[in-house]
């Protein structure tokens, strides 16, 4: 600590309770403890000033002498500032001597703390008045105990003693556990290692195996030699007869399968005249629309929209009607006309109006020109000379275009009616064969519902749907006449196409009918040589596999039988015990599993051991020292009390946990006073403080404070109180005293080692008006 080993503050007695509390609590919190030690809040916040937003405590040690902490980092002083927020919660900062933040975690706090055994809420290191006055007003001696075990550290250690016992006993059961799964590991170990000990018999079946395989190479080359030998006695008689027969039967086979071409050469001569009946009658829509383009979208369509424009004229619509949509649009590339009208479909030929009352006029004329099944749509939306505000909603791609982008359309009215029925512009336009790239890869373009290929397939992100068959452009496309062209050229190319392939087919066909003639002519030649061939291949694969030839008085079925049956065995044995390799890898982990755990549980089993007779050590020492600290704290007790010519007493009772306090004072030596509520208010503070200093001589604790210490004392006892202190601050140099007190100090003796600090009274201005700090 900084400045001399024993400071004592002196304050008014008016702003005593203030100045201490205020002092004492800054102390605690600036160290990092809890507000909840302090006595004086249950929170941070209650720190805080009223109206202010936050508090500020800053706190120096000296971190000098033969173990400093840190000392190169920190250097001579380590400053540790607090700051306190009105809503409760803090910062802390850890400087060194320079005022360089080195931390702002709470681990190096509680480090710097432990190493200069600074206990912030040990009770005898900070001591205020009011904790004085629980203890001397305390009605339970187990309080007093507490207290006592608390101030010596023994009530930590006992709870430690606890902990470990738990932990202990947690650790017994876990190793109960683990004895049942040793036993489970044991029970497989030995399993594996029958599993293991049961190799060598399969060992042995595929011996056998390999024998049986070797004879049965040598009995299939007895066979084909038989064979070659049979065909050689057969061949000069039946091999005329044979050789026609069997062409009879293939040139039988190829009539059959001409006949069955011919047939699907009629069916596609069918196919073709209907193709071609379909493209006439669309050549003909297009050759009609070549004159008036309105009726691509219907034959009266011209006429339906002479009457809407007559309607008008005499004032039956409030709004003209516009429409059909087809008629409104046209398209930037002309390539993309089957895709367009793939995505729009019926609303091409839709018509909008502006309310319900025109709509019901233009149904009325649609019925004059369409029948009811047939009628084109009509969509009732507000008419308007503005497009809608695209801005966030609309498709954006770098490569490809939107639907709404792919048009050109002079009426807003057509725009937003095509927006709200189809939401064109979230829908893209994809040429190329990167639709389904694009639309469902792991990134669909942003906004895009979906979209449309050239062909007019729709691609969703998770769906693809394909058209089954060729769309043409009816509605969108360019010039009737180049477009008649161009589908007549198609339809010639894939006429002629299907044309050249049926004559190739029936031209491999008869050529092959040819081939396969002269092919058995000679097949029979060369039969003789291909059995010898394979007679002679056999038996060289035979030497490959055994190059001694064995006897074999068994026929291949007989052997085939019994490696067919040898087999089934080994690969029974095989899925019940595993391969070899299997096998022994589930031994080697098995037997180190097993080995493993035995090794863990008896080193547990040792630990346990050890642990029992280290706790059963530390309990004797335990005990001992709480027997020593006992008896330390009541000699000093006695002594102090002597002092002050009273006889004082402490009685543990460390079965009931209980302490008990005798003090006889002057003049009633036979008197017992078992309780020192009982006493003047001086004499108890005396005794509180005899308490106390007895506490110090059995605690370990670099600095202590102790505020109003002599309270309701006389001048007598005060003087002999405080003379105390200092005999034990000059006794104990080593450590740091911080003594209280709105009493005079003029009796002291000059020394020093001692500082006195006379404390300025606390600004008052809040209270005046009526606050509270």
């Amino acid at each position: 600590m900084h400045s001399k080993m024993c400071k004592i503050l002196t304050v008014n007695n008016g702003s005593v309770s203030l100045l201490s509390h205020a002092i004492l609590t800054a102390l605690i919190v600036g160290l990092g403890g809890k507000a909840t030690i302090t006595n004086r809040a249950t929170s941070l916040k209650g720190f805080v000033k009223y109206e202010e937003s936050f508090a500020d405590i800053k706190v120096k040690l000296k971190n000098r002498g033969n173990d400093p902490y840190k000392g190169d980092i920190y250097g001579d002083s380590i400053c540790i500032e607090h700051r306190i927020t009105s809503d409760g919660s803090r910062t802390c900062k850890i400087k060194n001597k320079t005022g360089h933040v080195i931390s702002t975690k709470k681990e190096e706090l509680t480090a710097i703390l432990d190493h200069f055994g600074i206990q912030v809420d040990n009770p005898v290191s900070i001591i205020n008045q009011e904790m004085s006055k629980q203890f001397l007003h305390s009605k339970s001696e187990a309080d007093k105990y507490k207290f006592f075990m608390k101030a010596t550290l023994l009530e930590q250690m006992k709870r430690d003693y606890i902990h470990i016992k738990q932990t202990k006993a947690l650790t017994r059961e876990q190793v109960e556990r683990q004895e049942e799964c040793l036993k489970d590991l044991r029970q497989l170990f030995l399993q594996k290692k029958e599993r293991y000990e049961r190799l060598s018999s399969l060992d042995n079946m595929r011996q056998n195996l390999e024998d049986l395989k070797k004879k049965m190479a040598w009995c299939l080359v007895r066979y084909f030699s038989a064979s070659c030998r049979s065909v050689k006695s057969r061949f000069g008689r039946r091999s005329h007869e044979t050789e026609q027969a069997q062409h009879q039967q293939k040139i039988s086979a190829f009539k059959k399968q001409l006949e069955k071409l011919e047939e699907e050469s009629s069916t596609l001569n069918q196919e073709i005249k209907d193709k071609q009946q379909s493209k006439l009658k669309r050549k003909k829509q297009l050759m009609a629309s070549r004159s008036n383009r309105l009726r691509r979208f219907g034959n009266h369509m011209p006429e339906l929209l002479e009457s809407i424009n007559k309607a008008f004229s005499q004032g039956r619509f409030i709004k003209k009607p516009v429409g059909p949509i087809g008629a409104c649009i046209s398209l930037k590339d002309p390539s993309l006309a089957v895709a367009v009208e793939s995505c729009l479909r019926g609303l091409i030929k839709s018509f909008c109006c502006d309310n319900y009352r025109d709509e019901k006029v233009l149904q009325g004329l649609m019925s004059s020109y369409f029948p009811r099944s047939n009628r084109p749509q009509i969509i009732v939306c507000l008419f308007t000379d503005r497009v809608y505000n695209l801005q966030g909603r609309g498709v954006q791609h770098p490569e490809f275009l939107s639907v709404l982008d792919c048009l050109n359309i002079e009426n807003p009215v057509i725009t937003n009616c095509l927006i709200d029925m189809r939401s064109i512009e979230s829908i893209l336009i994809i040429k190329n064969a990167r639709a389904r790239k694009v639309m469902q890869g792991s990134r669909p373009p942003k906004n895009c519902r979906e979209a449309f290929t050239a062909d007019g397939d729709q691609v969703y992100t998770n769906r693809y749907y394909t058209t089954e068959r060729e769309v043409l452009a009816q509605y969108l496309g360019g010039d009737p006449e180049a477009e008649i062209r161009q589908k007549t050229v198609i339809l010639n190319c894939k006429n002629i196409s299907k044309c050249y392939c049926f004559c190739c087919t029936l031209d491999q066909i008869n050529f092959s009918l040819v081939s396969r003639k002269d092919f058995f002519k000679k097949h029979k030649k060369y039969d003789l040589s291909l059995r010898e061939e394979e007679t002679q291949d056999c038996e060289a694969k035979a030497k490959e596999i055994c190059p001694v030839r064995q006897q074999v008085g068994q026929s291949a079925k007989s052997i085939d039988a019994e490696i067919t049956r040898l087999r089934q065995k080994i690969s029974t044995e095989e899925s019940s015990h595993g391969d070899k390799e299997q096998v022994i890898r589930e031994y080697a982990e098995a037997h180190s599993n097993y080995k493993s755990k035995s090794s863990q549980l008896r080193d547990l089993r040792k630990f346990i051991d050890r642990l029992d007779h280290i706790m059963i050590d530390r309990q004797d020492r335990y005990k001992s020292m709480r027997r020593s600290l006992s008896v330390r704290c009541k000699l000093y007790f006695i002594n102090y009390m002597m002092e002050l010519k009273c006889c004082g007493s402490i009685m543990f009772d460390h079965n009931n946990e209980t302490l008990s306090i005798s003090v006889k004072p002057l003049g009633q030596e036979e008197n017992n006073v078992n309780d020192m509520r009982s006493l003047s208010g001086g004499e108890r503070s005396f005794s509180t403080v005899c308490f106390i200093l007895a506490l110090w001589e059995i605690t370990e604790s670099p600095f202590r404070c102790l505020d109003e210490f002599d309270v309701y004392m006389d001048m007598h006892n005060r003087n002999i109180s405080m003379n105390m202190l200092v005999a034990l601050s000059e006794d104990q140099h080593q450590r740091q005293f911080i003594f209280i007190t709105p009493q005079s100090t003029s009796h002291l003796p000059n020394s020093s080692h001692i500082t006195i600090h006379q404390l300025q009274d606390p600004e008052r201005e809040a209270e005046e008006e009526g606050d509270v700090c």
